[in-house]
C-alpha cells in the first residue's frame, strides 16, 4: 500500500505558539498519485482577539471573515482526526506542528519541506517563496492557507526524489542556525545545524 501524507499549513495570528492562535488551517490527504481529502475552515478568534494590521495585509483575511469560523479546539480535533495514520508534511514543521501538537503527540512521522530543501540546495534559500520560484512551482496567494499547501506537494514532489537518490536522510529532520533558531522541536525530530548566513 502507498504512504499517505498529509501536507498541512497554518495561519496564525502570530508566531509564538504559546500567546498567538490559529486562524486558518488547510491540508490534502494523498499518496502523491491520488487525492483522498481536504480539510479546510477559517477559526474563529478567541477573547476578543482581533487581528493586526499586518496579519490582515500579510493573508488577506480580516477580523470579520474569522467571525463565523470554527471554535478553535474543534478545529483542532478535527485536523488531528484528518492527519491520523499518515505522514504529516509542512514547509516549516516545527512551526506548524507547535500550534497542533505543544499540548499532545498526535504524530510520529514528519516531513519539514524547508529542511527536505535545505538539505538538498544547502547554499539556497529555503523560504517556500524562493524555493517554489526556483523550481517554477506556482505560488499565488502566498500566505493563504490552502493555496501554500498545494505549493508544499509539489515541492515535496521536486525534492524528495533528488534527496532519496542522494541518500540524504529527511525524515522527521528539522534545520537550526543562529539567524532562525529552533523555537520548539517537534516530538521525534532530528536536529541538524546549519552554518550562519544559509537559512
Amino acid at each position: 500500500m502507498s504512504e499517505i501524507f498529509t501536507f498541512i499549513d497554518l495561519e496564525t495570528t502570530g508566531l509564538d505558539y504559546e500567546t498567538e492562535q490559529i486562524i486558518e488551517i488547510a491540508a490534502v490527504r494523498t499518496d502523491l498519485v491520488r487525492e483522498y481529502g481536504r480539510f479546510h475552515t477559517f477559526v474563529t478568534l478567541r477573547d476578543d482577539r482581533e487581528l493586526s494590521d499586518e496579519i490582515t495585509r500579510l493573508t488577506g483575511i480580516s477580523t470579520d471573515e474569522l467571525r463565523g469560523g470554527t471554535d478553535l479546539y474543534m478545529a483542532i480535533g478535527a485536523l488531528i482526526r484528518f492527519l491520523a495514520g499518515t505522514t504529516v508534511v509542512a514547509h516549516n514543521a516545527p512551526f506548524d506542528l507547535s500550534f497542533v501538537t505543544h499540548r499532545a503527540i498526535v504524530t510520529e512521522d514528519f516531513v519539514c519541506t524547508r529542511a527536505l530543501a535545505k538539505l538538498v540546495e544547502p547554499t539556497e534559500s529555503a523560504s517556500l517563496t524562493n524555493v517554489c520560484a526556483r523550481h517554477g512551482i506556482d505560488l499565488t496567494g502566498h500566505h493563504r492557507a490552502m493555496n501554500d499547501v498545494l505549493a508544499t506537494i509539489e515541492v515535496f514532489r521536486k525534492l524528495a526524489p533528488i534527496a532519496e537518490a542522494r541518500g540524504i536522510d529527511y525524515r522527521n529532520v528539522v534545520v537550526s542556525s543562529p539567524e532562525r533558531p529552533l523555537t520548539y522541536v517537534p516530538y521525534n525530530a532530528k536536529i541538524v545545524e546549519v552554518p550562519a548566513h544559509s537559512t
